[in-house]
């Protein structure tokens, strides 16, 4: 009788053992679960159009727009590849144009404004229409580029 209650409170330490680790799983699969869904496209979106919106101003060289341009081919590249929704369209003097003819057009010497349109955000799924700057992940989407100043006084024109 004596082993029969050692065996029961052996098969009962087991079957407690067995709980905690279920248990244990159990909270790393929720917890992994939480950090692989936190939002994190925020800093990431920052970090990515920081590299381009260093080269946003007024009176911005040629050579940096063409700095700026191959900073976009490179990026529309890897987008593509990655299929991700950070692909960037660009503006030159209000026509939709691309980061080649661009930076072929742009010359030494002549000064251009450089920065987006808005600050408004689209979905993926009316890119295609909108003009705004930013998807919702925000990351920057149109990019505009005006030889001379563009838009009022406050953004410092300089009458070129």
């Amino acid at each position: 009788m004596e082993n029969a209650s050692k065996a029961l409170v052996i098969a009962g330490a087991i079957l407690i053992s067995i709980l905690l680790i279920g248990l244990g799983v159990y909270v790393y699969t929720i917890a992994s679960d939480t950090i692989t869904q936190a939002d994190l496209s925020g800093p990431a979106a920052q970090a990515q159009n920081s590299q381009f919106t260093s080269y946003f101003g007024d009176r911005v060289s040629a050579a940096s727009v063409k700095n700026l341009m191959s900073a976009i081919r490179s990026n529309n590249i890897s987008s593509q590849t990655a299929e991700e929704e950070k692909e960037i369209k660009v503006y030159y003097n209000g026509a939709e144009s691309d980061t080649s003819t661009i930076s072929r057009t742009v010359k030494p010497g002549k000064t251009y404004w450089v920065n987006t349109e808005n600050d408004k955000a689209i979905g993926k799924e009316d890119a295609t229409t909108s003009t705004a700057a930013y998807y919702n992940s925000g990351f920057l989407r149109i990019i505009s580029v005006w030889e001379g100043s563009h838009g009022t006084a406050t953004q410092g024109g300089n009458g070129d």
